[in-house]
């Protein structure tokens, strides 16, 4: 059996459990109610926050609307005057273009009534004759190559052209290739006529949509020819006709 004192402290702790639930049962919940019964009643006033609408955007200032349209209206005028000195320079060209084709395409009895050379004041050294020979002549192996008839007409220009530029006359700025060509045989006592139908030639050649043909290779072997035998300077070819025609006067006056 338990002992008196220890039944004592059993008890007492029993008590004392006993007593907090109480305590617990008797505090709980918290209540709004007061002894009184009355409900407090809250003092403070709650805030209210105000929301501010932003202002609305400011519209766009008249002034600078204007400015902008005028900026743009100068872009515009600016793009308007470089399409027009555009289309002055093309129609410049083309003009140039037609006059250029217009005078190669002439036909013989058009060319000028000067005589041949007169084209240029150049004076052609013996070294510059020369130099056009070796171009004949290359001109006429040119033709002579087992190549379709294009290629050889095309050839036998270029070879021309290749010794005019090395004749030392100095080409103008504004020449073509052809053109020096024709301006330095000029110089000389080839027949101008057949120099542009040779040019011709080539051009067809080159440009034409027809092309040449076997036919035109032997025309333009013969052009070849005739402009070779006049490859003297144009000096020594004045002096040769001049001594001529002073031989047959002296024929003529002999009884």
């Amino acid at each position: 059996m338990p002992t008196r004192s220890t039944a004592a402290v059993t008890a007492l702790s029993a008590l004392l459990v006993v007593l907090a639930v109480l305590a617990a049962a008797v505090g709980g919940p918290l209540s709004l109610a007061g002894r009184g019964g009355e409900v407090p009643v809250p003092t403070d006033t709650p805030s209210v926050e105000v929301v501010t609408a932003s202002p609305a955007p400011r519209p766009p200032d008249l002034d600078d609307v204007t400015t902008t349209f005028e900026w743009v209206d100068g872009i515009v005028r600016a793009l308007q005057v470089l399409a027009a000195l555009a289309g002055v320079v093309v129609l410049v060209l083309v003009v140039r273009y037609l006059a250029r084709g217009w005078r190669l395409d002439r036909p013989a009895g058009d060319e000028d009534d000067a005589p041949a050379g007169d084209e240029t004041d150049d004076e052609l050294s013996d070294t510059a004759v020369a130099a056009l020979r070796e171009g004949v002549r290359a001109a006429s192996r040119a033709l002579e190559d087992d190549v379709p008839p294009g290629d050889a007409v095309i050839g036998a220009w270029v070879a021309v052209e290749t010794a005019a530029a090395r004749t030392g006359v100095v080409r103008d700025p504004a020449e073509t290739a052809g053109e020096l060509t024709v301006r330095v045989l000029g110089a000389t006592r080839a027949d101008p006529t057949a120099t542009r139908a040779l040019l011709r030639l080539y051009l067809s050649a080159r440009y034409g949509t027809h092309g040449v043909d076997a036919d035109d290779v032997r025309r333009a072997r013969d052009l070849l020819t005739v402009v070779g035998q006049g490859l003297v300077p144009r000096e020594d070819g004045a002096g040769e006709d001049d001594a001529g025609r002073e031989d047959a006067t002296d024929r003529e006056a002999a009884p």
